[in-house]
């Protein structure tokens, strides 16, 4: 069994854990939470400094806060916060069928047919994250209500599949805000690669460009990088490996969706493009025109 884990204060009493995956903010098990009695998933939070900080650990449970407010079909549920020796660690909705990113290395591109059902119903969670009305505490711990949140990662790993009830996959957005949490939190160091308040392959210009307010049409953006790369298996642009990927994608064009070569309608390539272009300015598209637009093609 790993270490740093299992037989921790607040998940020792946690029965068949077991890791199933790795991101950029930490490691994630599954097992049976004792305070349900059912399989959910826990992400347990890396925090780079030697000891963890009470106070950064305070601040991120405070921007967590509207996180746990979120419900809805396409959102992973966030059930609670918890700790492990200190560790922030989020309890939430377990998806038995991995993410996009996991599925999308199994097989390949994904067909069209198979690809706009999920995205409609990102759309639909995303929509639904951005104008929700979400009770939470502001900075002196006084209730107040917000309206709605960004997500600022949305990309294949963050987009979770599980069966729906109808035995359809249904495509579940995941770490809504934890990019903001972990920065206002200083958890993590927001100038390591693939961390800047997201991951550079799925973020338009403008959010590189003024990550402090970052608007909901950069999450939509980040819907059509993603849909792009379901579709394709390329990112929108072709980063160089070998150089700074922040300084590529301020440099290196979009290569349109026609050109990878796939069987995709051209009046969805052209969508596609279309929303993709609106890069170095906030994009300023709705989710719910986009998925307008999306429903067409499924």
């Amino acid at each position: 069994m790993p270490d740093g884990v299992f037989g921790l204060p607040g998940l020792e009493d946690w029965r068949d854990l077991r890791k199933i995956g790795t991101g950029g903010w930490g490691d994630v098990y599954a097992g049976i939470d004792p305070a349900a009695n059912e399989t959910r998933a826990v992400k347990v939070l890396r925090d780079e400094a030697d000891e963890p900080d009470p106070r950064a650990t305070a601040l991120f449970r405070r921007e967590v806060e509207i996180s746990l407010a979120l419900v809805h079909p396409n959102v992973v549920r966030m059930h609670r916060t918890a700790e492990a020796a200190g560790r922030p660690c989020l309890v939430m909705e377990f998806c038995g069928l991995g993410s996009l990113a996991d599925r999308l290395v199994r097989s390949g591109p994904l067909p069209v047919a198979e690809a706009v059902p999920l995205f409609l119903g990102v759309l639909d969670g995303l929509d639904y994250a951005h104008h929700a009305p979400l009770n939470t505490v502001d900075a002196q711990g006084e209730p107040v209500t917000v309206r709605g949140v960004v997500h600022r990662d949305v990309k294949p790993p963050n987009i979770l599949l599980a069966p729906g009830p109808d035995g359809a996959t249904v495509a579940k957005l995941a770490d809504f805000g934890l990019a903001k949490a972990c920065e206002a939190a200083g958890l993590t160091s927001i100038t390591r690669t693939g961390q800047y308040g997201g991951s550079p392959g799925f973020m338009p210009r403008a959010q590189m460009v003024d990550y402090k307010r970052v608007p909901p049409g950069a999450d939509v953006w980040a819907v059509a990088a993603s849909l792009y790369f379901a579709l394709t298996g390329h990112m929108p642009r072709d980063l160089d490996p070998d150089r700074d990927p922040w300084l590529g994608v301020l440099e290196t064009p979009l290569v349109p969706l026609g050109a990878r070569g796939v069987r995709v309608p051209d009046a969805l390539a052209g969508l596609v493009d279309e929303t993709l272009r609106a890069d170095l300015v906030p994009p300023a598209t709705p989710a719910a025109d986009l998925r307008s637009a999306l429903a067409a093609f499924g």
